[in-house]
């Protein structure tokens, strides 16, 4: 039995995908199991002897790429705090939104032309919490009430919920009322992940903490709706004092016509992965948190990247399926700045593990492919289609293509 740290990628043996798990390293190698899923449409019938190998991938030639769906870069108009990428063409709002000098949420609201679908990122209302103890309770304190928390502003008594647990609250005090929950879990796995990371940090602040973080589906009458939730709690190590705990990440859909659902859940995980802070910002709100050990900004670095390559594995395994939407995937080159700082393996990641990878065209937009073919090209109406084994340009294009590169660019 494996644990949190061995990596079980889910393929489907498509030619990228068996190039990339040939191209990495033996430490990576040792590090994962790839579990294969063999489709009959992926299979194909035994080659006539003597036949040209090429002719295997001609029938998917100049066929369009499975996910079509332009991604603009959306910046918070209040404090420039961060950016995320969203869907070109949809209403978008929010903005940084502060509680206290210190207790800062970043508030995203989508809803798509036709107000189908509409993404919830944050909410503006939350306020960090306290568990209630014995000292408070004779003092009269209950849980639901609100006390003032010093330079964090109000803090609200509640008893820790898990992610799992908060969102089914959330959903039922926020999004339905009336809300039929379908499905929900822990997310073992990611919470695991994500206290490894963390747990270096707290210990040389002397903090203990945990985060636990987890997902519901729900039906609202027609509609369907999903929701990711991430709680974190905390207290200063051995002091025996107050926990306190938050919602650090809270990111949810709701779309009324079912048959978008798959869409939808696409357009949440890309956000949840294109979000990013302004690095100027995070160092100005430092200084006024009085950050000086910088532990409370590694956290939440540490946090945003699991959340990232959370987006980012559940958007790329729904991008496979292609969603046929009028649009052409396409992220906008500097929502990855921070990326490349950060993680500069994430490529090779992606390309070993998710069957997806990001190519730019000469005027560096970058764009979601998948493993199946080597060459991509972009035709004159945007649309992203495959390239010959060659890579010469699609049949017909009649120099009306332009051809991708590997990578992305800033």
């Amino acid at each position: 039995m494996f644990d949190y740290t061995h990596y079980v990628p889910l393929l489907r043996w498509k030619r990228g995908e068996r190039g990339a798990l040939k191209g990495l390293e033996p430490t990576d190698k040792a590090s994962m199991t790839p579990l294969l899923e063999l489709l009959p449409e992926y299979i194909r019938p035994r080659r006539a002897k003597g036949s040209d190998p090429a002719a295997d991938d001609l029938s998917a030639q100049g066929q369009p790429a499975a996910n079509n769906t332009f991604f603009v870069t959306w910046h918070d108009p209040r404090e420039n705090a961060f950016r995320v990428g969203v869907p070109s063409g949809w209403r978008v709002g929010g903005g940084t939104a502060r509680g206290a000098s210190i207790d800062v949420r970043f508030v995203v609201r989508a809803e798509s032309p036709d107000g189908t679908i509409r993404v919830f990122i944050d909410d503006p209302d939350l306020l960090p919490r306290q568990v209630p103890d014995q000292m408070m309770l004779r003092a009269g304190l209950r849980e639901g009430q609100i006390m003032r928390g010093g330079l964090a502003g109000p803090v609200l008594l509640s008893r820790y919920l898990t992610g799992e647990q908060f969102g089914r609250q959330y959903i039922a005090g926020r999004l339905c009322p009336n809300a039929q929950v379908t499905a929900a879990s822990p997310l073992i796995a990611d919470s695991q992940e994500l206290n490894a990371r963390i747990r270096p940090i707290t210990a040389r602040a002397g903090i203990a903490a945990e985060t636990h973080i987890g997902e519901v589906y729900f039906g609202c009458g027609s509609a369907v709706g999903y929701t990711f939730a991430n709680t974190l709690w905390f207290t200063l190590a051995g002091s025996g004092g107050p926990l306190m705990w938050v919602v650090s990440q809270l990111d949810s859909v709701v779309v009324s016509d079912p048959a978008q659902a798959t869409f939808g859940a696409y357009v949440l995980n890309t956000m949840m992965e294109t979000f990013a802070k302004n690095p100027e910002w995070e160092a100005r709100q430092a200084r006024l948190a009085k950050d000086v050990t910088g532990a409370n900004a590694q956290m939440q670095q540490a946090m945003a990247q699991s959340i990232a390559q959370h987006g980012q594995r559940q958007a790329s395994a729904a991008s496979a399926g292609g969603f046929n939407h009028p649009n052409n995937v396409r992220l906008p080159t500097n929502l990855r700045d921070k990326w490349a700082r950060e993680d500069v393996s994430r490529q090779k990641f992606s390309d070993a593990t998710l069957g997806s990878r990001w190519m730019h065209t000469p005027s560096w937009e970058n764009v979601r492919v998948d493993n199946s073919h080597q060459y991509w090209w972009m035709d004159h109406n945007k649309n992203v289609v495959a390239g010959p084994a060659d890579g010469g340009p699609p049949p017909g294009s009649q120099g009306q293509y332009t051809p991708l590169q590997n990578g992305w660019q800033r």
